[in-house]
């Protein structure tokens, strides 16, 4: 999941990093999911992040991306822009029974 985060009450970067922070713990201890900024860094009131996770299928990875993207809706800064992508199966990408 890569989002597009706006920050409306940030006036500097530290103001944006607090809340970034807490996400970034949050997403990582409540998800189980990879997170990183990968955008936007110098950006005062916006933020680019991407948010990776494992599933044992795409219906459990599906489920679980819906439940990040709630919780980024009900957040105090706004979801400016979300985009969804999905992996095949590790079957399908590795043969794993040569």
């Amino acid at each position: 999941m890569l989002a597009e985060l706006h920050f409306p009450a940030a006036r500097s970067l530290k103001d944006k990093r607090a809340p970034l922070a807490s996400l970034r713990d949050t997403v990582r201890a409540r998800f189980q999911a990879s997170f990183s900024e990968v955008g936007l860094h110098d950006a005062w009131q916006r933020a680019r992040v991407l948010i990776v996770l494992a599933a044992s299928s795409l219906q459990q990875a599906r489920e679980r991306l819906d439940d990040v993207d709630r919780y980024l809706h009900g957040r105090d800064f706004e979801v400016a822009r979300v985009l969804l992508k999905t992996c095949d199966t590790v079957e399908a990408v590795w043969d794993i029974d040569s």
